[in-house]
């Protein structure tokens, strides 16, 4: 009897040893997890970001080659620029 009781205390002691370490790897997943979502949101912040970027210089590329190409501008070069004062 002492030994079955024996046996079944260290059964006891296995499963209460791996309930704490499934407790400890649940919660180091969950931070993991967490962390990891607010990554992606910081992700897709700077994606939105870089989008918006993107087409802001795609339009002003869009215009300095419409300038160029079809209205036959050139740039200007600072020894041609006439400033004005106002009085």
């Amino acid at each position: 009897m002492i030994k079955l009781n024996l046996l079944l205390f260290v059964i006891l002691i296995i499963f209460a040893l791996l309930k704490v370490n499934s407790e400890h790897l649940y919660r180091k997943n969950f931070s993991q997890l967490d962390s990891e979502q607010k990554r992606e949101i910081e992700l897709k912040e700077e994606q939105t970001k870089l989008e918006l970027e993107n087409t802001d210089q795609s339009g002003s590329k869009r215009i300095e080659e419409f300038a160029k190409n079809k209205l036959n501008m050139i740039e200007a070069n600072p020894d041609n620029i006439i400033q004005l004062e106002n009085k």
